[in-house]
């Protein structure tokens, strides 16, 4: 697990996507998804918001399959992992002061196209 500030977690999704957050793209480490924070805008209602990238596969909202209970190896996402739980399979951790976020990694796979 990688242990990194706030302030070098946001250089380095700059440096990966640039200044608009909504484009970092993060992977889900329990599925494998990629997803960005601009795929969770239309599940507000739901209590997602752009920040749920980071740490929610968005199965979470679409319905997709439990990580823990289904096998994954055959299924390509998205599941329904939350960084945040009892589980805690997220591969970085990001110091914002005094709290530790549970982070997905970023996506650093070229993006075809």
């Amino acid at each position: 697990m990688e242990t990194i500030t706030a302030e070098e977690w946001l250089a380095k999704g700059k440096e990966l996507f640039g200044d608009n957050m909504l484009n970092w793209r993060f992977v889900c480490p329990g599925c494998g998804h990629v997803q960005t924070p601009q795929d969770f805008q239309p599940f507000q209602e739901q209590g997602a918001t752009p920040d749920s990238a980071r740490n929610e596969c968005i199965g979470r909202y679409t319905g997709g399959k439990s990580w823990l209970r289904d096998n994954l190896q055959k299924y390509n996402g998205p599941c329904d992992y939350a960084g945040y739980g009892l589980f805690s399979i997220s591969p970085v951790v990001v110091l914002d002061g005094a709290e530790k976020v549970h982070s997905f990694a970023f996506d650093t796979v070229p993006q075809q196209g």
